[in-house]
C-alpha cells in the first residue's frame, strides 16, 4: 500500500510540470470568437450610413488604432446621408474568411508575445479574383491589456516560431522526468482502454 500511494504521488506532482511551458495566453475559442466579432464589426458598416464617430466605436474593441486608420481609409466612403462601407470582391484589411477548422492554425510568439492565426487559401477554381496559393495571417498583440488586431499579411510560406528557444530549462527537465510516469502508465492506461477514440477567399493586404 505504501508503494502504490508513492507511485501515485509522483504520477500527480510530474503532470503539471510537463505542462508549465504552455503559455499561449488566449484559448482557440477566444482566438476564434475575437476574430469572427471583429469580421461581424467590419461587416456590420455595409448595412447602413453611420457617423464617423460610430463607424470608429464599432471597430476600436478588435483593431489597434493604425489598423483601424488603414481599414478605413481604404473601405470607407463618404455619402450624403453618411459614411458606408461597400461590399467588395477585392476588399483589404478585412479579416480573412477562415474556416475555423482545424484547417485555421494558431501559433504563440513567447517573445514577441503575438498570436499569429493563419490558413492556406488555394487556387479558386472560379470566380472573379485569381490568385496563387497562400497564407494569410492575422497578428494579434496585447495592447494595453487587451488583445488586438494589428496587422495582416499574405504569405507564400506558413509561418514559423522557434518555440524551443523559449522553452525553459525547468519545464525541460520536468519533461525528462516524466520519460518514465508510473502512475499515467499504470492507472491512467487502465482507465482509458475501453474508452479508446480514433485518432472562404479572403483579403490580401505567415506567424496563430
Amino acid at each position: 500500500m505504501l508503494l502504490l500511494i508513492v507511485i501515485c504521488i509522483i504520477g500527480i506532482v510530474s503532470v503539471p510540470t510537463a505542462t508549465a511551458s504552455s503559455t499561449q495566453p488566449l484559448t482557440k475559442q477566444q482566438v476564434y470568437a475575437l476574430l469572427q466579432e471583429a469580421f461581424q464589426a467590419q461587416s456590420s458598416l455595409t448595412f447602413e450610413f453611420r457617423a464617423y464617430d460610430e463607424v470608429q466605436q464599432i471597430i476600436a474593441p478588435y483593431f489597434h488604432e493604425d489598423y483601424a486608420a488603414s481599414f478605413l481609409e481604404e473601405n470607407l466612403m463618404k455619402e450624403e446621408e453618411g459614411y458606408i462601407v461597400y461590399g467588395s470582391d477585392f476588399a483589404l484589411y478585412f479579416v480573412p474568411f477562415y474556416t475555423y477548422t482545424d484547417e485555421t492554425k494558431i501559433l504563440f510568439d513567447p517573445e514577441e508575445n503575438k498570436i499569429y492565426v493563419y490558413e492556406l487559401f488555394k487556387v479558386p477554381e472560379s470566380g472573379p479574383v485569381s490568385y496563387e496559393d497562400h497564407y494569410e495571417v492575422i497578428t494579434l498583440e496585447k495592447i494595453n491589456s487587451k488583445w488586438l488586431i494589428t496587422d495582416l499579411s499574405m504569405e507564400s510560406e506558413a509561418p514559423s516560431v522557434n518555440v524551443a528557444a523559449h522553452q525553459p530549462e525547468t519545464a525541460k527537465a520536468g519533461t525528462a522526468f516524466l520519460t518514465w510516469n508510473p502512475f499515467k502508465t499504470t492507472i491512467y492506461s487502465l482507465l482509458e482502454m475501453d474508452n479508446r477514440t480514433p485518432v472562404k477567399a479572403g483579403c490580401f493586404s505567415e506567424i496563430f
